[in-house]
């Protein structure tokens, strides 16, 4: 074991972000210290819900000078943000506005050309008044759909609101002081150019707020985030840029926070779909041929004629012809036409090669002119810029190892494939080029469980010397977070059927929020269908207090509603059982309807449930425990849980070795022996 630089126990405790520390952060703080200095690479540290992760991974961070943090979603990003000022946040591209747009809007010369058409229902409004409408829930004002997109005009430093990397200056660096900022000088050079764009020739610039100068907000933010010291992303924007190695240089310290859901959000990243709905914005005749489940060869054919389309309607026929050959030479792969009918040549490829190929990709589609020539309107464009992209990486990842990718899904109307899903079955391949970007990893999750299955899950031997498990019990009073079980019926998919099993559960739902009818809470569902069922038939004063989550609504707006309600409201959904701080008056009380297992209807859940046996019980118990931490979040804080599923005594027999004995001891009425 190849021992790194020491790490001094006394200055990551003198880096600790807060006054005081708990006596068992104190003591982790020293196991992980002693982790790193007796050669481990990789710290896998499974603690319950507020023991304080987040603390301890900054402490970490500013002693090795320079971190990247992952945490799952935008407003886990914005906590860390609030709590630790010098972590600077990286968003997507969709969370600002184009200020080139924004010039447009403020002129009131900006139509959109998906969104705006004066042929559409006026309902008495004025020409104007439609117009306001239409902007106000127009989605295509983001820098995502900017003209840096698809405009050449617009590329690199041909929009003068962009600002790069390059002219930022760091001062204090490495120091929960530090400062990232463009200087005087720069900014003078940055109005300089803008003050003679042609852009501006678009206005009446006399009196026109326009003349001002601004950093657009999506590259200033990014900027900071690459310049300073310690950033925090999401997975999705991290995996983004994790090709770029230009932009994303490698640190000293990598932290993935909810670490048990890399695999999820690999899977989500590599995936692709490819429906009818979206991409006959693209191709019009678009016609998707039944494959099958089983005819992997035939799909990549599709896929890759497909993409051949798609790269000339996108004017860059060079760059398709170019990816024949690179796949030919790298992967032995030919397209059907070209292939032998029992011909079965092509190579699987490692795992770093894999990541030379998503280099590769990211070099073609950054450097991609495009000439759309009118066929396509700019916001579909940019769309068919970034499909296409994703469409070139799933290719090159499936022909590198066709045996790991599944057709998750086909789905047909009136007898016509309407869309077609593929996902990767193992994802640890995917993993290397992660853990690669930094010299030492900490991976912080409430719920490891199984150590074994995670490790192989995310491509770490168990037995690894450079790995080290730390797991710390809960120190929460039992009495505050007691788990009932109610055993309100048997609720697998036949039983969910009968409206008697229906009727019971929404009738120990209704129950159950009368009881605490001043409290605030929360309802895990494992469906939208059982979520519409229990909102349409409890009390219409119980209904009034439900906040439902929706899959068109930013789950940031649907939390924050709650969180700032007078009355006690009840969120309820399939979706919020991790990455929610529901403290204190939040959340006196959560129903779990249903033991959490994973569809097994679903293919590509069902492959690895046949692949991985331990996976799916291991899936189920990581949900089931993620729900239960979302209410009682420190050692005062107070919360009841009911468990209605009778079949949550089944789960516990079979799985009673990988739930924490935290989680057990707060069953009412549950036997350890």
């Amino acid at each position: 074991m190849n021992k790194a630089q020491s790490i001094s126990t006394f200055q990551v405790s003198k880096n600790f972000p807060f006054p005081q520390k708990r006596q068992r952060q104190d003591h982790i703080l020293k196991e992980i210290c002693d982790a790193f200095n007796s050669g481990y690479k990789r710290i896998i540290l499974e603690a319950p819900t507020g023991f304080g992760k987040s603390p301890l991974a900054v402490s970490f961070a500013l002693t090795l000078g320079t971190s990247y943090i992952c945490t799952s979603t935008k407003d886990l990003q914005s906590q860390y943000a609030n709590d630790f000022s010098y972590l600077k946040v990286a968003k997507g591209k969709s969370n600002f506005p184009c200020l080139v747009k924004e010039d447009f809007i403020r002129e009131g010369k900006y139509r959109c050309k998906i969104c705006f058409s004066p042929a559409g229902p006026r309902q008495s409004k004025s020409l104007k008044e439609v117009e306001d409408l239409v902007i106000s829930e127009c989605k295509h004002t983001t820098v995502e759909y900017g003209p840096c997109m698809t405009d050449e005009a617009f590329r690199d430093n041909g929009c003068k609101y962009r600002t790069f990397q390059k002219d930022y200056t760091v001062i204090k660096k490495g120091t929960k002081n530090e400062s990232v900022f463009i200087p005087l000088v720069n900014i003078k050079n940055y109005r300089n150019n803008y003050s003679t764009w042609l852009h501006l020739k678009n206005f009446n610039t006399g009196d026109s707020p326009v003349t001002d100068w601004r950093a657009c907000p999506y590259f200033d933010q990014l900027n900071i985030a690459l310049s300073a010291s310690h950033s925090i992303f999401n997975y999705s924007s991290f995996l983004a840029l994790l090709p770029s190695k230009k932009n994303l240089l490698s640190r000293e310290l990598l932290v993935l926070d909810e670490g048990h859901l890399l695999e999820t959000e690999l899977v989500k990243f590599r995936g692709l779909t490819i429906s009818k709905r979206r991409w006959k914005r693209y191709v019009s005749d678009l016609k998707i041929v039944d494959f099958g489940f089983d005819d992997i060869k035939r799909w990549i054919d599709f896929l890759i004629e497909l993409e051949t389309k798609m790269l000339n309607l996108l004017g860059n026929s060079s760059v398709a012809e170019s990816m024949a050959i690179e796949r030919k030479v790298k992967y032995g792969w030919s397209t059907n036409k070209k292939r032998k009918s029992n011909e079965n040549n092509n190579r699987i490829v490692s795992s770093s090669n894999l990541f030379e190929s998503d280099e590769q990709i990211s070099r073609h589609y950054e450097d991609l002119s495009v000439h759309v020539n009118n066929v396509l309107t700019d916001e579909v464009a940019a769309d068919a810029i970034r499909d296409t992209e994703r469409l070139t990486r799933t290719i090159n990842n499936i022909i590198s190892d066709p045996e790991n990718w599944i057709v998750s899904d086909v789905i047909k109307e009136n007898y016509e494939v309407v869309k077609v899903e593929f996902k990767p079955l193992d994802i640890s391949k995917y993993c290397k080029a992660v853990f690669d970007k930094c010299s030492r990893t900490i991976i912080m999750s409430a719920t490891i469980l199984n150590y074994n299955t995670f490790c192989r899950n995310i491509g770490i031997s168990p037995e690894n010397d450079e790995v080290k498990f730390i797991q710390v019990p809960s120190d929460f009073p039992v009495e505050n977070r007691p788990i009932y079980p109610m055993n309100v019926a048997y609720l697998n998919y036949n039983n969910l059927q009968l409206q008697e099993t229906k009727s019971a559960i929404t009738s120990a739902i209704d129950n159950l929020m009368t009881i605490h009818n001043k409290h605030k809470g929360i309802i895990h569902t494992t469906s939208y269908e059982q979520l519409n069922f229990i909102k349409d038939n409890i009390s219409k004063y119980n209904a009034r207090r439900l906040i439902v989550t929706d899959p068109e609504i930013q789950r940031e707006e649907v939390v924050q509603e709650h969180f700032y309600a007078k009355k006690p409201t009840v969120l309820i959904s399939p979706s919020l059982h991790t990455g929610l701080d529901l403290k204190e008056d939040l959340s006196r009380f959560q129903i779990i309807t249903k033991v959490p297992y994973p569809n097994k209807s679903d293919r590509w859940i069902n492959a690895k449930r046949n692949k991985v046996p331990e996976w799916y019980y291991w899936q189920t118990g990581l949900k089931l425990v993620q729900a239960y931490g979302r209410s009682v979040r420190s050692k005062d804080d107070w919360a009841r849980t009911y468990i209605l599923d009778s079949a949550f005594q089944y789960f516990l027999r079979k799985n009673r070795d990988i739930l924490p004995g935290w989680f057990l001891n707060a069953i009412k009425n549950y036997n350890l022996s």
